[in-house]
């Protein structure tokens, strides 16, 4: 809301701060220490970009009044636009530059490629935490800030094309890796992840007003939606984990029975991700798609991909919860009878309370009736309405492709069966790379700790020790030799002053003869 863009980027830093104190939560526990350390690192790596980008563009635009900034950047005849467009560095306008800055501190907050790797250790927060930042709060932040100066984003291609192929590439890698992960938190970051991506390149293809401006729209609607079935699978999630006391899905299965709440909002949330009608999902995906497609048809064929992979991994997450093995179901029926007086406090302690059912309850209506909202109506790239309407015919391959994938899904995972297996032995070494993350993270600490310490932080710490603290301890010495070597003057006694002064005199006396001889 704030009106100035380096306002914008203090509160910015307090996101920052507020996820690291969120995420370490548990501060007895190392990994969620770990984790806060590194997703707070990480982002500040990515605002330094962002606070480089402010001073660029506040330097050629005169101003960081926002609007200020983009009614300038925006005319093609403003000095101040012909001023940014005309300087160059490295072959790229200052305008490129700028954006692409500012466009690195919303990447490395939405946890774009390649600065996403905190994402999956930020699960190590409480699970309610972690619906509200991945819902609504931090990792959307950065889809925000492009919009909000989309403006000037609309008037440089290259800095368009950059946010264009970083959120398809990102949307694509974090659903691969999705459909390998065995924590269905870290599943759900990865979703998270995948949907902002969606949300990058529906920005990246959109243009400013009428409907080359079906992008924006879409980007802003999908975050809307998003925000609703996200969160009601996080908390769902978390009711989950509260009945089994583990994240992983080898200990899960067949709760269906045992948490009919959760079971039936999980559900309808994994349909609306997947974009399946009449949810919410498929109103704002369908339009991300259609945008698409009439704009990049490269873009199109990975986003449609992509859904394909979003509706499999989620129901491999659904059915390893929920159905599969019956075996953890009957473990806690036999165990909910074993004492007939506790029977009735077992189920509550599956289902939870109230006070976790009514949030999903809440959710899931919305998971079901937003996207009916005629968000095209408020929302636009020019503040105009944009009238839209759902192609039937251009809808049929998404939603196919995502009942497909459900259905193959289905197969490999809603019973106990060595189908997955073969599946996993199939692709070998590319899923376990997957698995893996593609050793993003590895390459991380290889680059760290073999060239970043020994090659730049060795050195500069020598440097701090022997040369600056060296210096400093010199002139503390030399200080301290000096005044041992004067002080003696202060002796307190009189004869010697006396003496002292009518030495002075004499050395003035045959200085003034010898000047005036």
């Amino acid at each position: 809301l704030s009106v100035n863009i380096f306002q914008v980027y203090m509160f910015w830093e307090l996101v920052g701060v507020s996820s690291f104190l969120l995420i370490g939560y548990y501060f007895n526990k190392p990994s969620a220490v770990a984790a806060s350390k590194k997703a707070f690192i990480v982002t500040r790596f990515a605002d330094l970009g962002f606070l480089i980008g402010i001073l660029i563009m506040g330097f050629y635009g005169g101003t960081l009044d926002i609007g200020l900034l983009i009614e300038k950047l925006t005319s093609a005849q403003s000095p101040e636009f012909l001023s940014i467009t005309s300087a160059s560095f490295l072959g790229a306008s200052m305008l490129t530059w700028g954006l692409t800055l500012i466009f690195m501190g919303g990447a490395g907050k939405s946890a774009m490629f390649p600065l996403h790797i905190w994402l999956p250790d930020a699960m190590e927060g409480p699970t309610p935490v972690s619906a509200l930042i991945h819902a609504a709060t931090m990792v959307v932040a950065g889809v925000y800030l492009v919009a909000r100066l989309f403006p000037v984003f609309s008037m440089d291609e290259a800095a368009l094309t950059i946010v264009t192929y970083v959120g398809a590439f990102s949307a694509l890698l974090a659903a691969v890796i999705a459909c390998t992960q065995t924590d269905i938190k870290r599943v759900l970051a990865y979703s998270t992840m995948s949907q902002i991506g969606y949300m990058m390149f529906a920005l990246g293809i959109s243009k400013n007003g009428g409907e080359a401006g079906l992008g924006y729209m879409a980007s802003m609607f999908h975050l809307f939606t998003h925000a609703f079935f996200k969160s009601l699978l996080f908390l769902g999630a978390g009711s989950v984990i509260h009945m089994v006391h583990s994240n992983e899905m080898k200990d899960m299965g067949g709760l269906r029975k045992l948490m009919p709440i959760t079971h039936a909002a999980f559900l309808i949330a994994c349909l609306a991700i997947a974009g399946i009608p009449p949810f919410a999902g498929f109103f704002s995906k369908e339009e991300i798609l259609t945008a698409a497609f009439h704009e990049n048809k490269l873009i199109y064929g990975v986003a449609l991909f992509t859904a394909a992979l979003t509706s499999f991994y989620m129901f491999r997450l659904y059915f390893n919860i929920f159905w599969s093995k019956d075996a953890v179901a009957k473990a806690n029926h036999d165990h909910g009878h074993a004492n007939k007086d506790t029977h009735e406090d077992d189920h509550d302690h599956g289902e939870g309370t109230w006070s976790m059912k009514l949030p999903l309850l809440i959710l899931t209506a919305c998971a079901i009736g937003v996207g009916f909202i005629p968000f095209s109506q408020f929302i636009t790239s020019d503040g105009l309405a944009l009238e839209t309407h759902i192609d039937l015919v251009f809808s049929i391959a998404p939603v196919a492709l995502s009942i497909i994938a459900i259905l193959l899904s289905a197969n490999f995972y809603k019973t106990q069966n060595a189908k997955s297996d073969k599946a996993v032995a199939l692709f070998g070494g590319f899923y376990n790379a997957a698995y893996k993350k593609f050793y993003v993270d590895e390459l991380y600490l290889f680059i760290t700790k073999k060239i970043v310490f020994p090659l730049i932080g060795q050195p500069i710490a020598w440097a701090d020790r022997n040369i600056v603290d060296g210096f400093m301890l010199l002139l503390a010495n030399t200080t301290a030799k000096i005044s041992a070597a004067i002080k003696g003057l202060q002796s307190g006694k009189v004869q010697n002053y006396a003496l002292y002064f009518f030495g002075g005199v004499i050395a003035l006396s045959i200085l003034f003869i010898y000047i005036w001889k």
